[in-house]
């Protein structure tokens, strides 16, 4: 009974120890979940109909209507953030930027801004960091992207913001071993 009893506990120290350390691989491989996402819901105003060859034009034009817009941005991994860090790098600020640029001068040949009617920014961190006791990066991610987007004249009073914690990983392309 006590060589069971002995056995058990050496295993669990053995796990438990193989737990407490972690590789600089497999953070390397879990820096995807490392991340912000952005979520924009708005508006434009509606393309007025193209009209039907040969049709006659109507003596009053239609109101102009609104149509729904939502854009996703993802800003995440090394490139944006650094293990355990909620500052947001030079490659992350890019691609925000390219957000902020659609919502207020449209995309492509399409030039109509949208108007925000609400902006949700998730941080997440990585299952690392989370048993390191860093729970707080994913919000303090988001609230840097939140003030990015602030400074690039999104409006704050539409922005919510939150910490998904490591409750939603993107799944990895490549083996991650521990």
């Amino acid at each position: 009974m006590n060589k069971l009893v002995i056995m058990g506990s050496v295993s669990a120290l053995a796990v438990l120890s193989g737990c407490a350390s972690v590789s600089p691989q497999y953070v390397e491989c879990l820096q995807p979940n490392r991340r912000v996402a952005v979520e924009i819901v708005g508006s434009k105003v509606a393309l007025p109909p193209k009209p039907k060859p040969g049709a006659e034009l109507a003596s009053k034009p239609a109101k102009p209507g609104r149509e729904n817009v939502m854009m996703k941005a993802m800003v995440q991994g090394n490139s944006a953030f650094d293990y355990g860090s909620g500052a947001l790098k030079p490659d992350g600020k890019a691609e925000l930027d390219k957000l902020a640029n659609s919502v207020m001068k449209g995309v492509g040949k399409d030039t109509r801004p949208t108007t925000v009617g609400a902006i949700v920014i998730s941080g997440h961190i990585d299952v690392t960091e989370e048993a390191g006791g860093k729970q707080a990066v994913g919000e303090a991610r988001a609230v840097s992207v939140r003030d990015y987007l602030v400074s690039r004249g999104l409006d704050g009073k539409l922005m919510f913001w939150e910490s998904k914690g490591a409750k939603e990983p993107i799944p990895v392309t490549k083996f991650c071993e521990n």
